[in-house]
């Protein structure tokens, strides 16, 4: 008995972390659009609607595609801010997604951390970037304070910027970044 209880909270708790919005647009019903007050209507038609999300947890099933954030970053951060949900086709369909978080520390320069996830495939000039295998099916592109790849329909781009740090253990870190994300 006791191990049919643990087996079900393990599956529950599967199901509540695996949570996403899976009719295929974005469903806004929580989360609060930001009024474009000083552009005219023309310019509202061209631009995405944005949207904030109240709370991490709200943004991620509030979008039709499974992301999963990194829980262990290489520097003290405080926890991901509510993401920034950009719908630029109006219909909820075509997404830009940005999670970002910060050092918890005052003291030096300040480590930031970006994840934006767009589900569409993005065409990237990579002439200029290095090609790294994250996975036997994901290639990644780093350049400089940045890395992009794409998993399941959907364009991720890391970027972490931390001039504390040599190049190299850059590389590193922000790879290990983005391996937490395609591990789903």
């Amino acid at each position: 008995m006791k191990r049919i209880i643990t087996v079900s909270a393990f599956v529950s708790f599967l199901l509540v972390g695996c949570q996403f919005n899976e009719s295929g647009t974005l469903d806004t019903s929580k989360l609060k659009e930001i009024e474009m007050n000083d552009v005219t209507d023309t310019q509202k038609e061209r631009m995405p609607i944005i949207y904030q999300a109240p709370s991490v947890k709200e943004g991620l099933s509030a979008i039709p595609f499974k992301m999963t954030l990194p829980e262990i970053l290489p520097f003290n951060a405080e926890p991901f801010q509510p993401p920034t949900i950009n719908d630029m086709s109006h219909d909820g369909k075509q997404l830009m997604v940005e999670f970002k978080t910060s050092s918890k520390s005052n003291s030096g320069k300040s480590i930031i951390l970006m994840i934006t996830a767009i589900n569409s495939e993005v065409e990237s000039d990579h002439s200029s970037s290095e090609g790294v295998k994250l996975s036997s099916d994901v290639i990644a592109f780093y350049t400089n304070k940045s890395l992009s790849f794409h998993l399941d329909g959907v364009s991720y781009t890391v970027t972490y910027m931390n001039d504390e740090i040599p190049k190299e253990q850059h590389k590193n870190e922000i790879i290990d970044i983005a391996k937490q994300i395609i591990e789903q």
